[in-house]
């Protein structure tokens, strides 16, 4: 007996390796500061907690809801779509909540491919996208991106060249993870007019959506441009909401496209969790300004993490434009794995291999900046800063 050859070409997801190895130094008495996941230090606004609470006794708080979600949430995510960013949804048939934006993706991405199409994703990639591309039996391509001290730019011309050559879908993720790239609005609209001239789908990740500090809002369904129905768009309220163990996101594009999405979604997960859709429509609709303050305090972060980086040897910053990262680069020539685990083991930060995100990511670390507690910022900000890694 063996496995499928799809599921033997996935690697092995890098981050509970970290993970494991910094609980067994907890274990034996050590400090780990954890620079390594995305999780935010914060939990969902307290109002919308006190709101899932009242409900607690009711019985649809436990029970299945449509498999798009249940009515009520969906509209306040539109709400907050059309109000804060100008796209206009109907909520009834262009918009799904998921659980989660891996979901949410793996949804799009089996609507719109077939076995064997070559999907685009920009490198150094999210890990978990290249492994969804390999186990639908799609081919990954990739388009290596620009790297300088200002930080990582769109490879225009290599993206180009990949629609030339019969690219079925592009994956953006915009703010990057792992890069933290943000792409401005001539980028944005390039990359939406190739895409759409080429036949290819655009499959956009804006999980960190939230956390752009470059002032660069647009998107292509705003003003509801009919032409660019090709895109699809995926998010998480993961980390804008500090709920990333609910598992709850979404997914929004053309009606046509959403109903056969619905389909991958059913027999997948059926529905997203109810208690979590309640929490969402309550965040939203309740808690004014308390998911711009996170971001507020997480651009702060940013802003002392690049200090701490600037001080440590053998580490070089690469500005994000935003999200909860920055993919720093060694200067030692280490391969990645052997300067996360000295980064463990020496200084108590736990931090990701840039070799989980590609060839491209080899030479690098991601260090997340969301994760860290108040209590732990200082502490933490203070051993990164005296690493030698050189």
């Amino acid at each position: 007996m063996r496995v499928s050859n799809r599921i033997r070409t996935v690697g092995t997801p890098p981050i509970p390796r970290i993970m494991e190895s910094a609980r067994k130094i907890r274990e034996s008495g050590g400090s780990v500061f954890s620079m390594a996941q995305a999780a935010p230090w914060f939990g969902p606004p307290p109002e919308a907690l006190a709101r899932l609470r009242s409900l607690l006794d009711e019985r649809g708080t436990h029970s299945y809801t449509p498999d798009e979600g249940l009515a009520s949430a969906r509209m306040a995510v539109a709400r907050d779509f059309e109000e804060r960013r100008g796209i206009a949804l109907d909520s009834s048939r262009e918009l799904h909540l998921t659980c989660g934006a891996s979901q949410a993706f793996l949804s799009a991405l089996i609507s719109v491919t077939d076995p064997g199409d070559p999907v685009v994703l920009l490198e150094p990639w999210y890990f978990d996208h290249e492994f969804a591309i390999r186990y639908c039996g799609l081919e990954p391509r990739s388009a290596v991106m620009g790297e300088n001290p200002g930080g990582w730019g769109f490879p225009k011309s290599l993206v180009g060249a990949e629609l030339d050559r019969g690219a079925r879908a592009v994956v953006l993720v915009n703010p990057g993870n792992p890069t933290g790239c943000v792409l401005d609005e001539g980028e944005l609209r390039w990359l939406c007019r190739a895409t759409r001239e080429a036949g290819c789908f655009l499959l956009v990740d804006e999980t960190y959506e939230r956390f752009n500090f470059t002032g660069s809002r647009w998107h292509p369904w705003t003003g509801r441009v009919g032409e660019n129905s090709h895109v699809l768009t995926f998010g998480s309220f993961s980390k804008s909401l500090g709920v990333p163990g609910w598992r709850i996101g979404y997914l929004f594009g053309h009606a046509d496209i959403m109903s056969q999405a619905l389909k991958v979604q059913d027999s997948a997960v059926i529905c997203p969790p109810a208690p979590a859709q309640i929490l969402v429509e309550a965040a939203l609709t309740g808690c004014p300004g308390w998911i711009e303050e996170r971001s507020r305090e997480v651009r702060e972060r940013l802003v002392a993490c690049r200090s701490a980086v600037g001080l440590a040897r053998g580490l070089e910053w690469r500005e994000p434009g935003g999200a909860f990262f920055s993919l720093a680069r060694l200067t030692s020539g280490e391969p990645s794995v052997d300067a996360a685990h000295r980064l463990l083991e020496t200084y108590g930060i736990a931090a990701i291999p840039g070799s989980a995100f590609g060839p491209a990511g080899e030479g690098h670390l991601r260090l997340s900046f969301g994760c860290l507690s108040d209590e732990e910022m200082r502490p933490a900000l203070e051993a990164l800063a005296s690493a030698d890694l050189s």
